[in-house]
């Protein structure tokens, strides 16, 4: 293995902070459950089952496929705590640090909130999230993931993570994050 290398690890934590179904979870458990990858003891098998993963699912449905993939795959406890929080994960740095962010947040150019005016319709406006650990504001949502999986990674943390092409090559907030990423991580690929 090669010191870029993001291949998860046993007794290593994984957060995906917009995981939809699972997906990325799924993949991490097949691979180091794998005995052709890992011999796992007893504590590293518990570990795996209820210490690895954190993540974040806004939509209801989601999550919910979430947990029962999970739960179908033997992770986790049905009794216990779920690790796949409804909140949003943009929203505050909730001081949890990982080993691994794996992710695809969803796409599109601006975050946005649904609500019912005076007049009882609805209306979208957009999403601005301002945190002061965040290089850049703004409602591009690809950005502000990025800057969240930065807080997120433990110093010696590892990400990989799908965004649209030229997100981190456009004038602006886009510029300013990937200037910072630079200068303050060990960037290996942008793709």
């Amino acid at each position: 293995m090669t010191e870029q290398n993001a291949q998860p690890q046993p007794l290593k934590t994984i957060a995906d902070p917009a995981c939809g179904t699972g997906g990325f979870f799924l993949a991490v458990y097949d691979c180091i459950s794998d005995p052709q990858s890992f011999i796992l003891n007893k504590e590293q098998k518990l570990f795996l089952k209820n210490s690895t993963y954190y993540g974040n699912e806004i939509v209801a449905a989601a999550r919910r496929l979430a947990l029962m993939n999970m739960f179908l795959h033997n992770i986790g406890d049905i009794d216990a705590e779920t690790f796949i929080l409804p909140t949003d994960s943009l929203v505050a740095d909730t001081g949890l640090r990982v080993d691994y962010v794996l992710t695809n947040p969803p796409f599109g150019k601006k975050s946005s909130m649904t609500f019912t005016n005076e007049e009882g319709e609805q209306e979208k406006d957009d999403l601005t999230y301002n945190r002061q650990d965040f290089w850049a504001t703004t409602s591009n949502k690809q950005l502000n993931f990025v800057q969240h999986i930065r807080t997120m990674l433990k110093t010696t943390g590892k990400a990989s993570v799908v965004v649209p092409d030229n997100v981190l090559f456009e004038g602006g907030a886009g510029e300013i994050v990937r200037k910072k990423l630079l200068e303050t991580t060990d960037l290996h690929t942008i793709l």
